[in-house]
């Protein structure tokens, strides 16, 4: 479903939000461009003054308050969001509030460009590449890359200081944990390896525990700092690779 109109007086939006959104509002995202201001108290107290933008509301109750420029809305309410609206002085006002957090929003339109109700169905997830997954599956598949005779028992084991990316064992079936980073490693994740090993020694008969922070570059600071704790390291490149064949060669254009 498609619904718009262009330039509507305040009486006209309103009407028409209440025709094609208001009744299914978890079913159409409604889009307001126009000059407007927003007036918003929750996380912190703001005060936009005039100016034309974009106001989306989503499927999910989600607010975004966008300026014709940068990424980023510039005011912003989570999911679960509920609005009214009214008219005033010839003024469409759009109330907005959340209630955990509590915060809310009040949007005044004194002229509006276009407006829009629209149902979209999107069920995807997002597949990012490059990422420490990437690193992990690639363990997971082949962990000779680490070491030879290592094997993975469990992924993201639970333990008392956090999730333990990678849990197994060597050829002599010592219990080793696995720390992965997908960027250059650093002091912050010998810390974290370190309190991970430290609470499985807690749990196993056998107080040998190794740890090894896999990472694509590991730093001599870094390498000596896990040295003196007794850790290990092994540098892994990630393979980034999507699924999909969207990347072409010269030859297919």
């Amino acid at each position: 479903m498609l619904k718009n109109i262009h330039n509507p007086t305040a009486s006209d939006a309103l009407s028409f939000i209440e025709k094609y959104h208001k009744s299914k509002p978890d079913k159409t995202m409604l889009l307001l461009m126009g000059d407007c201001m927003v007036d918003y108290h929750g996380r912190a107290r703001s005060l936009l003054d005039w100016g034309e933008r974009v106001i989306m509301f989503k499927q999910d109750g989600t607010v975004l308050v966008h300026q014709p420029v940068m990424r980023e809305p510039v005011n912003w309410q989570p999911s679960g969001t509920t609005i009214e609206c009214s008219v005033k002085d010839n003024q469409l006002i759009v109330r907005s509030r959340h209630t955990r957090p509590p915060e809310k929003m009040k949007i005044v339109f004194r002229n509006l460009n276009t407006m829009m109700v629209i149902s979209l169905r999107d069920s995807a997830e997002l597949v990012i590449a490059g990422m420490e997954t990437d690193v992990i599956n690639q363990i997971i598949i082949d962990p000779s890359i680490i070491e030879k005779g290592l094997r993975i028992s469990k992924r993201e084991k639970h333990v008392k200081s956090g999730l333990i990316d990678l849990f197994g064992y060597d050829n002599e079936h010592v219990p080793v944990v696995i720390e992965v980073k997908r960027s250059v490693a650093n002091i912050s994740a010998v810390q974290q390896l370190r309190m991970y090993v430290n609470d499985i020694k807690k749990d196993v008969k056998k107080a040998n525990v190794r740890g090894i922070l896999c990472a694509p570059r590991v730093p001599d600071m870094v390498k000596k700092l896990l040295l003196d704790y007794g850790l290990e390291w092994q540098e892994v490149e990630r393979q980034v690779v999507l699924p999909d064949d969207w990347q072409k060669t010269l030859k297919d254009f």
